[in-house]
């Protein structure tokens, strides 16, 4: 069965500024700069620091260097030396957000927005970036109240609506989700992310027709919206729709960036089907592409225990249980597969290990909250 919705992330907003500075007493890393040669401009830069280190605007443009050159810690240890010099030097701050938001260092993410705020209260966009911060290091309630004062600020932010829906929807509050995600399509009717997140929430509270209908509206302003067909084809093959599920998922193929994920949704819709020969081979794509994926092969180990292919599906099931120790249905079927060969001993073993995995599986799983439809939702785009 098709288990897995995608789900559009939290959108984050990188304002690019052009920086501009007069060309004295750097003239020599200016000229590197604008011409491409980052070494060469970090070199000229650090030698201005070594005659003088109280130079806020060197350090600026030495950070920008890194940045070009690829060595975000050193850009983030130059930009933050700017800031030190000059307190008020907003364009420092800017470009340290950027960084450190680029390399995922929230903690010093949310001290430079915090420095944004308080330089610029009444900018939305400090307060979304502030937002945004909260929100990766799971602060809820601080993302929420940063998001509504960015909204209140600029009532046509439509990235703060959206990323007001998405916390909802992390919080299950589904019909505040909901009017959240309306918000922003009012202000940006062609927002294919918000549609598409819409439609999830209605799938979730069980509205398929609407959910489909926000999956074809994706599609209709973006037809290389790959996860909007894989969400399509849930809601048909939930509904029974199974033809119509395949053809969604062979359009989603060529677009998506996981096509062994959607072999292996094919696989499940023949499977329904009662199509095993197709899924089989399915389910053998998505294994060529990702042998690591471990439902694949769990699902083909059924197929074949069902046909009593014994061979074949106890060798399924031992690739599970290689992938999945703890698999305690892969020792289950595998005992199944003994018994059929009447290997007793194999049987045995293959159950006592099931009893041990399943208790296990109740220790390690048991305080987990987090829907699998939310997997991954918690992220900066």
């Amino acid at each position: 069965m098709l288990k897995q919705i995608l789900i559009a992330g939290i959108i984050l907003i990188v304002l690019f500024h052009h920086y501009g500075y007069a060309k004295e007493p750097s003239l020599a890393g200016d000229n590197c700069f604008d011409d491409g040669r980052w070494g060469d401009a970090i070199y000229e830069y650090k030698k201005l620091l070594e005659k003088n280190k109280n130079q806020p605007e060197i350090f600026f443009k030495l950070g920008n260097a890194y940045y070009k050159k690829g060595e975000m810690e050193k850009a983030i240890e130059a930009f933050t030396t700017a800031t030190q010099l000059k307190p008020d030097y907003l364009d420092a701050y800017q470009k340290l957000s950027e960084v450190s938001m680029q390399i995922g260092v929230p903690e010093n993410e949310i001290k430079v927005c915090l420095k944004e705020v308080q330089k610029n209260p009444n900018d939305a966009d400090a307060h979304f970036r502030l937002g945004v911060s909260y929100y990766k290091c799971n602060i809820f309630m601080d993302a929420k109240r940063e998001y509504e004062i960015a909204v209140g600020l600029d009532p046509k932010k439509t990235e703060a609506y959206f990323n007001l829906g998405v916390l909802y929807q992390d919080l299950n509050t589904y019909d505040k989700a909901e009017e959240m995600y309306k918000k922003a399509i009012g202000i940006s009717q062609s927002y294919d992310k918000a549609h598409f997140n819409l439609g999830i929430v209605y799938y979730q509270t069980g509205r398929l027709e609407e959910s489909a209908s926000e999956y074809k509206q994706v599609i209709s302003i973006n037809p290389n919206y790959a996860d909007a067909y894989v969400n399509l084809s849930l809601v048909y093959f939930i509904k029974g729709f199974y033809f119509d599920a395949i053809e969604s998922l062979k359009k989603a193929l060529p677009l998506g960036s996981a096509p062994e994920k959607i072999h292996y949704f094919c696989g499940n819709v023949y499977n329904k089907m009662d199509k095993k020969n197709d899924a089989i081979a399915e389910y053998k794509k998505a294994i060529k592409i990702n042998s690591k994926m471990i439902a694949p092969h769990y699902n083909l180990g059924l197929i074949y225990l069902e046909k009593k292919m014994v061979d074949e599906a106890i060798e399924e099931f031992t690739r599970v249980i290689v992938l999945d120790h703890d698999y305690a249905n892969a020792y289950l079927n595998r005992c199944k597969a003994y018994e059929l060969k009447d290997d007793l001993s194999n049987a045995q073993s293959d159950y006592n290990s099931y009893q041990h995995a399943k208790a296990a599986f109740a220790r390690v799983y048991k305080e987990e909250i987090r829907s699998p439809f939310y997997a991954g939702s918690n992220s900066a785009e």
